[in-house]
C-alpha cells in the first residue's frame, strides 16, 4: 500500500497542480478550500527573518565558479526588464538575496496580480502549519535569502518568507498534498526530445520541450511567461523559464549550453521516497548555476537524493551527451543518447530496473505521445523527420496535433486531446538550440492552441551581452 506521510495527516483536499510544472502553481491554490479561510499572517510576526533553520538534508558546499567566456571578458549586464509580448524577460545580478530583491522589484505588478487569497493561503501554510520552516530545512544555500529579497521588494502585497518558501519547495509539497489523498485524479503532461548527429541537418543538437497541463489552462501561467536571465556572483550566467515569484526553473539553459528541464512522474510505491532528501526542481537550479558539463550534472543528481519523484532531462551540446534521470528517492535510472542519436521522454520509467515503478507505466496519454515521438523521430517512422532536423523541423514535432493510433488530427480549438505533443494542454514550448547558445519560445493562450502561437528566438550571447554575440538566424518561427 501507499505510505501516508505525517504531511497528508492535515486537513487538506484539493491542491489542484499545474502538472509538470514541478511545484504548486501558485494560481492552483485559488482552488484550495484554505484559500477563502486562511487567516492573514501578519509579515512582522511570521518571518522568522533572523532565526537560524539548520538543515538535516546532506551537507552541500557548492563549488565557486567565477565565469567568464572563453573569449573576452564579460560584465553582467544591469538589471532591468524588457518585454517580447507577453514574454517578460528580466535581468538579475549578484547574491541570491539581490537577485531575490530585483526579481520582486521587476515583477511587481505580476506578483500582486496574484490575489490577496493567494498570497493568504502561502503565508498560512508557510507559518501557521510550518511548511516554510521545512522548506528552509530542505532547502539548498541561498533559497531562503533569495525568498527574502523577493518578498522585501514587495513588502506591501504582503506574501512573507515562509509563504515564498512553501513554493521553494513546490514540488514536494505537490507530491504530498496532491497525490497521496485518495480519489483524486491528475492528468500529467509535458514531453522533451533531443536529437544530435544523423539525426539532425547540420548534425548539430537540437533540444525540444513541452510544457502541459491536463488540469486545464491556468491563466496566470498563459499570461506570464517569464526567462529571468540570472548573472549570479557565483556560478554560471543562465537563463529561468518560469513564471514570476518562483525562484526555480520549469527548464534551465546556462552559459556553457548545458539544458536541464524536467517531466511529472509518481512513484508506485511511495516508500521509495527520501523524506530527508531535496527538491527536484531545486536540484534543477543547482545544475543550471554550477555544472558546466553532463558529468557534472550526474554528479549533482548522484549526490542528493530526494522527497519527490521524478523525470529529469539534461544534454550537452559540447560533448554530445544527454540522458533522462528516473529519480525516485534513494535510485535512478539512466537513459542516454541511443545508436541512431536520439533520447525522448513523457511521463514514465522506461529503463531497466525502473519501469514500472512508477504509475506513469500504466498512463494510456504518456505511452501514447511516446508513440509520436517514436513515430516522427526514429529512423524508418511512420511519420519519420529523421535526418531533416533543425529549429524549423523541431518547431513541427511539438506543435504536432496527430493522434499516432489514428493518424488523426486533433481540431484547433480541442485544448487538450490527451494523446499528441503538440495537443496535450501544452502552456509552452521552447526548442533550444544549444550549439548556437538560442531558444525559440511560444506561449498559449489560454484559449489559444500553442499551434497558433509564433515562436520567438532569444540567443543567449545577446542576453549576456557577450563580445561577438551572433544573431538569431530565425528571429521568429511562425
Amino acid at each position: 500500500g501507499r505510505m501516508r506521510s505525517p504531511l497528508t495527516r492535515l486537513n487538506v483536499k484539493h491542491l489542484t497542480s499545474l502538472t509538470c510544472l514541478a511545484g504548486i502553481s501558485m494560481a492552483s491554490l485559488l482552488f484550495h478550500p484554505l484559500a477563502g479561510v486562511a487567516q492573514e499572517v501578519d509579515p512582522a510576526s511570521a518571518t522568522d527573518a533572523e532565526a537560524e533553520v539548520p538543515s538535516d538534508a546532506p551537507a552541500w558546499e557548492a563549488p565557486v565558479i567565477n565565469w567568464q567566456p572563453d573569449e573576452g571578458t564579460w560584465t553582467p549586464i544591469s538589471p532591468h526588464r524588457e518585454d517580447y509580448g507577453k514574454i517578460k524577460v528580466v535581468w538579475l545580478e549578484g547574491t541570491p538575496y539581490e537577485m531575490g530583491y530585483q526579481h520582486g522589484e521587476l515583477l511587481y505588478n505580476e506578483i500582486q496580480s496574484l490575489g490577496r487569497e493567494v498570497i493568504n493561503s502561502l503565508n498560512f501554510f508557510g507559518r501557521v502549519l510550518g511548511l516554510g520552516r521545512l522548506s528552509r530545512r530542505r532547502s539548498f544555500p541561498g533559497v531562503y535569502e533569495e525568498c527574502r529579497g523577493l518578498t522585501d521588494a514587495t513588502a506591501d502585497i504582503g506574501l512573507t518568507p515562509e509563504g515564498c518558501m512553501v513554493l521553494a519547495l513546490g514540488d514536494v509539497y505537490q507530491e504530498y498534498f496532491s497525490y497521496l489523498l485518495p480519489n483524486i485524479l491528475f492528468y500529467d503532461g509535458c514531453a522533451h526530445f533531443v536529437a544530435t548527429g544523423n539525426a539532425t541537418a547540420d548534425g548539430r543538437m537540437y533540444h525540444g520541450w513541452t510544457l502541459d497541463n491536463g488540469g486545464g489552462p491556468i491563466a496566470y501561467w498563459a499570461d506570464n511567461p517569464t526567462i529571468l536571465v540570472r548573472q549570479p556572483e557565483n556560478g554560471i550566467p543562465h537563463v529561468f523559464i518560469t513564471v514570476p515569484g518562483m525562484i526555480w526553473p520549469n527548464g534551465g539553459f546556462n552559459a556553457e549550453g548545458i539544458i536541464v528541464s524536467n517531466n511529472t512522474s509518481h512513484p508506485a510505491n511511495y516508500q521509495e521516497l527520501d523524506l530527508y532528501g531535496r527538491s527536484t526542481v531545486q536540484l534543477m537550479g543547482q545544475i543550471a548555476q554550477y555544472a558546466s558539463t553532463y558529468e557534472d550534472a550526474v554528479e549533482i543528481l548522484e549526490k542528493h537524493n530526494r522527497m519527490r519523484s521524478n523525470l529529469v532531462i539534461v544534454s550537452d551540446a559540447a560533448s554530445g551527451q544527454a540522458g533522462v534521470f528516473e529519480l525516485l528517492g534513494r535510485e535512478m535510472g539512466v537513459r542516454e543518447l541511443d545508436e541512431n542519436g536520439l533520447l525522448y521522454m513523457t511521463n514514465h520509467f522506461v529503463s531497466s530496473g525502473f519501469a514500472g515503478r512508477d504509475t506513469g507505466s500504466d498512463d494510456e496519454s504518456a505511452l501514447t505521445r511516446f508513440l509520436s515521438f517514436q513515430q516522427m523521430l526514429e529512423p524508418g517512422g511512420d511519420r519519420t523527420r529523421y535526418g531533416t532536423i533543425n529549429p524549423e523541423v523541431a518547431v513541427g514535432i511539438m506543435r504536432d496535433r496527430t493522434n499516432p493510433n489514428t493518424f488523426e488530427p486533433s481540431p484547433l480549438d480541442v485544448k487538450d486531446d490527451n494523446a499528441s505533443i503538440g495537443g496535450n494542454g501544452s502552456h509552452r514550448q521552447v526548442v533550444f538550440d544549444p550549439t548556437g547558445l538560442r531558444f525559440w519560445v511560444t506561449n498559449s493562450e489560454v484559449e489559444q492552441p500553442i499551434p497558433e502561437s509564433p515562436f520567438v528566438c532569444f540567443s543567449m550571447q545577446d542576453l549576456l551581452g557577450l563580445a561577438n554575440a551572433e544573431p538569431c538566424p530565425s528571429p521568429v518561427i511562425h
